[in-house]
């Protein structure tokens, strides 16, 4: 089990570590081969205590073959470890989603510390990671039955072209929960397979059945990752566990050049607004026309309302796309503000995209199209 955004993003994964240990110290793998932890705290080295509101949501699951499996709040991920010596630990890279969790301080700090820990002691059933130089100590403690309870969500993904994935590629596969119009996809469970080989892919997404809430809407994305770039990638969602959906699932998978490439690019391109929803957007007399830009070097959204300049930041992992932190100016025009208002809500509410030739379409975290775009030439 292997667990980009938003982003759930739209979900981002860092590099993942091919050097997976093949013989570990006997005493290393009785030690911790097979155990699962949550964190009680971190103490630095400053005498300050950082203390996670949910133990739960900070977890470390050790395999005996070397991986090692872990959540951090919103975000999962998958890495290695090794003991070079008696009590002596070290990690790999960890290939982490990137979902935009609510903030908290331990969220990037675990991530910065996660290739500086370098010794673990066990005392009085706790685990102990202290980082190199003395740089503080992550204090750790079994994984609760509750945290325990598993569930799975299995699936296979096909896809309709005759092409053979290269020796390199990845499949994934994301459980997120849906639920909220007005936030980023929670990520629940997440699965990576290398080397999958030709279609069908078989996979199992495993999760935690206390997160589950039966009034909730769950949902299951896929990709193949070639050199950490899409290669084939699901363009809509598909549901399970809820609403009368099983925990059975079958995705259809499009290459990337359908889905996130095409002849006209995301990024750097003048898109046009034509229609909100399935309603088309008219531009009164004397109005600016509604667009965005995406400023690739920057990471930086301008445009406008047809009446307000707009601004603000972007967050883009393959299919994934998230606006943040949009803002305008505060003038009032006598017309289209109506249109304006709307505009700037879909934006917030946009999780995928899909390009075909000229046109871009934006959907929301249930697939729902939320606004079509023309591409048009810089003005």
């Amino acid at each position: 089990m292997r667990t980009r955004s938003a982003r759930l993003a739209l979900l981002v994964l860092g590099c993942v570590g091919t050097d997976r240990a093949q013989a570990l110290p006997q005493n290393a793998v009785s030690d911790l081969g097979g155990t699962s932890w949550q964190l009680v705290k971190f103490e630095g080295s400053d005498d300050k205590t950082l203390t996670p509101d949910d133990s739960t949501r900070y977890t470390t699951e050790f395999e005996s073959s070397g991986g090692v499996s872990v959540r951090i709040d919103c975000n999962r991920g998958h890495g290695t470890w090794k003991s070079p010596g008696p009590n002596q630990l070290e990690f790999g890279p960890l290939a982490l989603t990137r979902a935009m969790c609510p903030p908290a301080p331990l969220n990037e700090r675990i991530g910065k510390d996660w290739a500086y820990v370098r010794s673990y002691t066990l005392k009085d059933g706790h685990l102990f990671l202290s980082l190199m130089a003395d740089g503080g100590v992550y204090e750790f403690e079994p994984m609760g039955q509750k945290a325990k309870a598993g569930g799975s969500v299995k699936g296979t993904a096909l896809y309709r072209e005759r092409v053979a994935l290269p020796p390199d590629a990845v499949f994934e596969a994301t459980l997120e929960d849906v639920s909220k119009a007005d936030a980023p996809a929670e990520l629940i469970g997440l699965v990576h397979v290398d080397r999958p080989g030709n279609p069908p892919i078989h996979f199992e997404i495993p999760y935690d059945t206390s997160q589950i809430e039966p009034s909730h809407q769950y949902m299951v994305r896929g990709r193949i990752l070639v050199g950490d770039k899409p290669f084939f990638t699901t363009v809509e969602g598909y549901p399970v566990l809820t609403a009368g959906h099983g925990n059975d699932v079958e995705l259809l998978l499009h290459r990337a050049s359908e889905s996130s490439a095409s002849s006209q690019p995301l990024e750097d391109t003048y898109w046009k607004l034509t229609s909100l929803g399935n309603a088309m957007v008219s531009i009164a007399s004397q109005q600016k026309e509604p667009y965005f830009i995406l400023n690739s070097e920057t990471r930086r959204v301008s445009g406008s309302g047809g009446c307000n300049r707009l601004m603000g930041s972007y967050e883009l992992s393959g299919d994934h796309l998230k606006f943040r932190q949009m803002a305008g100016t505060l003038m009032a025009c006598s017309e289209g503000m109506e249109t304006e208002k709307a505009f700037l809500q879909a934006l917030g509410q946009v999780n995928t995209w899909k390009i075909t030739g000229q046109k871009l379409k934006l959907f929301d975290a249930t697939a729902n199209l939320i606004a079509c775009f023309e591409a048009r030439p810089m003005k």
